[in-house]
């Protein structure tokens, strides 16, 4: 019982971004859209841009 609060498991904290408004982890760049307190920071590539690439 004295260890019975070590092995708790938090769920992942998910915000919606402040660009395109999919749900992000906090302090970090959205996956989607690679922005980061409302401003770009990395470059995501889209469907069409690796469609091109494989082709």
């Amino acid at each position: 019982m004295r260890r019975a609060n070590h092995d708790k498991v938090t769920p992942v904290q998910l915000i919606a971004c402040s660009n395109c408004g999919e749900p992000s982890v906090p302090h970090r760049a959205c996956p989607s859209c690679g922005h980061y307190k409302g401003r770009p920071v990395t470059k995501v590539a889209t469907k069409n841009a690796t469609a091109k690439k494989e082709a």
